[in-house]
């Protein structure tokens, strides 16, 4: 048979996998010169996604480009070092997350949750810890559904991390109180959670320390996050169910990973939220849907 090029400028991609209603491919890449941090891509035909020794020119493209793809979703250092395999939750026997995707982390035991929406024709969106911490092992690599709605968690090893086995997870049919879904609006961020929240809290504007900021396309190894600027909340919208929070911020900024560490939110009953942190990748705003952007670092 023949074979044909797609895409180019990958550096170590270790996932790939369909999503969506669309069955839109996507790739995992990991960190590394000229890969600012671990990122989830929404393969496309004749993109280029930043990593010149993945190009077909290699030579004339080693020095970099002035623009590249950029990852539907990034994912910030202190969430994930090497990110692995994937799945789509495809119904309810994993809790109300249908529709979401679990992307695997090698370098500690954890399993991240991905949540994407189209803005501008692009997919863009958040990503947030989901299983973390002991039960699971480190080194995931990959993520299978069993027949019976549960996830098979398939470990390696590798020189600077990992694990050997398989493990299986599934439900215990309890609802956790969890963000189910972080969605761009014309001035903000509008939370969707699993439970109804404590009013009180979440009308605190000190429960979501916002900040932002962006990478640097060079061709060092990763990049310190630049432009690292709190954002400040100008008003908190909670609905009548206590399910819906809606945040005004003072400024959106596209380019740019908004990131929060909600603090001291707490459902109706005093449960905390299980996972507080959260990081969106907002590539286009609304009310704009500009070009590739100009990523430039130092060389």
């Amino acid at each position: 048979g023949t074979m044909e090029g797609i895409a180019s400028g990958f550096r170590e991609p270790n996932g790939i996998g369909v999503f969506g209603p669309e069955r839109d491919i996507f790739v995992t890449d990991n960190q590394g010169q000229w890969t600012a941090a671990c990122e989830l891509n929404h393969l496309r035909s004749g993109k280029y996604f930043g990593h010149p020794s993945a190009a077909p020119d290699q030579k004339k493209l080693y020095n970099g480009r002035d623009t590249f793809t950029p990852p539907a979703v990034w994912f910030p250092y202190t969430l994930a070092r090497s990110i692995s395999g994937m799945a789509e939750i495809q119904d309810d026997r994993f809790g109300p997350f249908k529709g979401q995707l679990l992307v695997g982390e090698m370098n500690q035991p954890r399993i991240m949750r991905v949540m994407l929406e189209e803005v501008g024709g692009e997919l863009q969106g958040a990503c947030i810890p989901f299983i973390d911490g002991k039960p699971l092992r480190n080194g995931v690599n990959r993520l299978a559904w069993a027949p019976d709605g549960s996830l098979y968690v398939g470990h390696t090893r590798h020189i600077w991390a990992g694990n050997q086995g398989l493990q299986r997870v599934e439900w215990n049919g309890k609802t956790p109180f969890e963000v189910g879904a972080m969605e761009l609006t014309e001035k903000g961020f509008r939370f969707t959670f699993t439970e109804p929240v404590d009013k009180t809290t979440a009308a605190r504007k000190e429960t979501w320390p916002f900040k932002r900021y962006y990478y640097y396309y060079h061709r060092k190894y990763g990049s310190p996050q630049i432009d690292e600027t709190p954002v400040g909340i100008d008003s908190i919208d909670i609905s009548p169910d206590g399910k819906t929070v809606e945040l005004t911020l003072r400024e959106l900024k596209a380019w740019h990973v908004h990131e929060v560490n909600i603090t001291g939110l707490k459902n109706a009953t005093g449960s905390p939220l299980a996972n507080s942190y959260i990081a969106y990748t907002l590539n286009r705003l609304l009310s704009n849907t500009p070009s590739e952007p100009l990523q430039i670092g130092p060389k």
